[in-house]
C-alpha cells in the first residue's frame, strides 16, 4: 500500500484521497510525506476514541502502525526514482500506484487485524451512525480532498496535490479492491472485530 502511495505521489498528477492531507502538508512544510502521514494518522486515531466512546487496545495500536507506515513511505520515496515523464506515462505510473494500493488494501483488510487510522475512523463512524461503510468512505474521501485543497489554496495560493490522478484513484481503487478480493478470496479471513457483531 505504501509503494502505491509513493507511485501516485511521484506521478505528480494528483494524490489519492487518503494521502491528500499528508501530501498537502508535505508540500506546505519542510517535513516529509511519511512524517505528515504519521501526523495525519495520529489525528485520525485520536478522533476514533470519541466516535467509539471507548479506548481499545486495537485503537491504540493504530499509532505504531502509523509510524511504521510513515517510515515505509519515506523509505520508498528514497528507493523508487521516477524520471521526468510525459502525461501518458504519468497516468501509467499513477495507475500502477492505484493497483498496488488496491492490492495492499485487500491484504490489510483481509487480515482483519487493523486498518490504517483514517479507514479505522471511517469504519467507527459507519458503526456509530449505522451507515453503510461505502457511503462513509465516499464522504471521508471528499472531506480529505476538500481539506487538502483548502489548505493549499489558503497557504500557497495554488493547487499542488489534487488533480486528475486523485480522480483516477477515487474511481479505480474501490473497483480494484473488488477485483483483487474476487481473484484472491483466500486472502479474506474470518472477522474477529467485535464491532462487526454489534
Amino acid at each position: 500500500m505504501a509503494s502505491g502511495v509513493v507511485l501516485i505521489k511521484k506521478a505528480e498528477i494528483g494524490i489519492s484521497p487518503l494521502s491528500a492531507i499528508p501530501a498537502a502538508l508535505n508540500n506546505l512544510t519542510p517535513f516529509t510525506l511519511g512524517n505528515m502521514t504519521i501526523l495525519f494518522h495520529t489525528f485520525c486515531m485520536l478522533l476514533t476514541f470519541p466516535v467509539q466512546r471507548k479506548i481499545s487496545l486495537k485503537s491504540i495500536l493504530l499509532l505504531p502502525l502509523a509510524i511504521l507506515f510513515g517510515y515505509i513511505i519515506d523509505l520508498f520515496m528514497l528507493l523508487i526514482p521516477i524520471p521526468e515523464l510525459n502525461l501518458f506515462l504519468k497516468c501509467i505510473v499513477n495507475l500502477g500506484g492505484a493497483i498496488l494500493s488496491g492490492f495492499g488494501i485487500v491484504l490489510i483488510v483481509g487480515t482483519d487485524l487493523m486498518l490504517p487510522a483514517p479507514d479505522a475512523l471511517l469504519r467507527a463512524v459507519s458503526v456509530r451512525l449505522e451507515w453503510p461503510l461505502s457511503r462513509v468512505k465516499i464522504i471521508g474521501d471528499i472531506i480529505w480532498v476538500a481539506a487538502a485543497l483548502l489548505m493549499e489554496l489558503v497557504f500557497s495560493g495554488t493547487v499542488l496535490s489534487v488533480g486528475i490522478g486523485t480522480v483516477i484513484s477515487m474511481l479505480l481503487t474501490g473497483k480494484l479492491v473488488g477485483v483483487f478480493t474476487g481473484l484472491f478470496p483466500q486472502l479474506i479471513m474470518e472477522p474477529t472485530d467485535a464491532q462487526q457483531q454489534e
